[in-house]
């Protein structure tokens, strides 16, 4: 298990076992994740924290990234029938929605939400009712109480929004605008759903009214933690991950996805073969994509999954993309067959590109050499040696074995991997005054460890 996927584990076991949630400002993050994972713990009848496992907390995540497949559907009118296929494919099949489908951290319940907040933006740009910003502002009070880093994306496409209607103002397209009254009163019903969305779940439905504030003053934290906090990436870090990374055994690329959203990108602004309305959402989805990328690559703080939000987005374009080319080929009458062909057998070498690359990722699914996808992952020698070799072992020897560790991070994942140990005790800095059968500790405290036994 990850660090992150274990936290959220001995969240969840506090829920289950009647403790409730208690937000973090700090780096917990919201409860949507814990919330969409009680059906499955319900269905599996489990009832305290020594009862869950990695299959169980990851089907939560490989659920959600089913479902996104599916969501794919939502935007048919927008990017056709075949820019669907291409995008449910490219969904299904993408290296690193694959891999992070099966973390059981934040980032595919975001997707999923943030998925809807695109779709219904646009129903609300095509027809202006109120039902759809209420809609929007729901995904985006579920996305708040989601993850902290859903302001990027909504600030994206907000910025995108405004550029884009002033470039159509200046050319005196004024199918971009709306009724202004109209605009105003859906959007502030749109966020009083937000606010009341957001602030039932982070509260448990008002058991924790305290959770309201911090779940905005926590931003003061994430700005400081932007700087990097450990985690400084250089500004290409992101486009170099998703275009090509050259690992020991392997070669990693999502290029094909993102030549395919550049495409789409350059026909919102020259295809004419959609609505004028649906040309601009193009166009402000196009900007919102670059926009988000640019954000993210600017924040000197960086983690491989952090750029989801970006490849989504990335994707659905694609998929656009691949549409446009395909209607090339209607005006090619003498090789329109070919062409088409040659479009439909790329893809799906790009397919069986993708394909081969998920297989490699099963193969060093904790290898950070030969996986780019893999960051700061628990070595598997943590759990086959320290855990099952050695404490369990002792516990076997000893069943009332007590163990202290010492750790300035409180050593994650080990609270989950000794959950079934009732002795355990975790700590920043080491204790002189407290006995334990073993102890652990980092190795920055070997010193104090060896005065202490001596």
């Amino acid at each position: 298990m990850h660090t992150d996927e274990a936290i959220q584990a001995w969240r969840l076991g506090s829920m289950i076992e009647g403790e409730g949630f208690n937000y973090r400002p700090d780096d917990g993050h919201g409860p949507v994740l814990l919330f969409l994972s009680m059906p499955i713990v319900w269905i599996k009848s489990i009832n305290n924290y020594q009862e869950l496992n990695e299959v169980i907390l990851r089907s939560v995540t490989a659920v959600g990234g089913t479902l996104l497949i599916i969501m794919m559907l939502l935007f048919k009118r927008l990017i056709s029938i075949q820019g669907i296929a291409i995008s449910s494919a490219l969904v299904a099949l993408s290296p690193m929605h694959v891999y992070y489908s099966r973390y059981y951290i934040m980032e595919t319940p975001m997707l999923l939400f943030l998925a809807l907040f695109l779709f219904f933006s646009w129903k609300y740009f095509q027809q202006q009712k109120y039902y759809w910003m209420l809609g929007a502002g729901f995904a985006c009070g579920v996305m708040h109480a989601t993850k902290e880093t859903f302001v990027i994306s909504v600030a994206s496409i907000v910025i995108a929004a405004t550029i884009i209607f002033l470039i159509e103002e200046l050319r005196k397209n004024y199918a971009a605008r709306l009724k202004p009254k109209k605009l105003v009163l859906n959007f502030c019903f749109g966020l009083i759903v937000m606010f009341f969305t957001s602030a039932a779940l982070f509260t448990v439905f008002f058991n924790n009214l305290e959770a309201i504030k911090d779940s905005y003053t926590s931003y003061s934290d994430y700005l400081s933690r932007a700087e990097g906090s450990g985690h400084e990436k250089p500004f290409l870090y992101y486009i170099n991950l998703i275009s090509w990374k050259e690992m020991e055994l392997y070669s990693w690329s999502e290029l094909a996805t993102i030549i395919l959203a550049v495409v789409g990108i350059f026909s919102s602004f020259f295809l004419q073969k959609k609505t004028t309305k649906e040309i601009i959402f193009l166009r402000v989805l196009s900007l919102y994509t670059i926009i988000n990328l640019l954000i993210y690559s600017l924040i000197p703080y960086k983690t491989p999954w952090s750029i989801l939000p970006f490849l989504q987005a990335a994707i659905i374009l694609a998929g656009f993309g691949f549409f446009s080319l395909y209607q090339l080929g209607e005006k090619m009458k003498r090789i329109r067959t070919f062409y088409q062909s040659i479009l439909i057998i790329s893809f799906i070498g790009i397919c069986i590109n993708y394909n081969n690359q998920n297989k490699n990722s099963l193969r060093s699914p904790a290898n950070s050499d030969r996986n780019p996808y893999v960051y700061n992952h628990t070595s598997p020698s943590l759990v086959s040696k320290l855990v099952k070799q050695t404490i369990f072992e002792l516990k076997d020897i000893k069943d009332d074995l007590s163990i202290n560790v010492f750790h300035p991070e409180t050593g994650w994942p080990l609270p989950y991997y000794f959950r079934d140990i009732k002795n355990c005790g975790y700590y920043p800095e080491v204790q002189e005054n407290l006995s334990s059968d073993v102890i652990i500790a980092d190795a920055e405290y070997d010193e104090d460890i060896s005065n202490m036994v001596g």
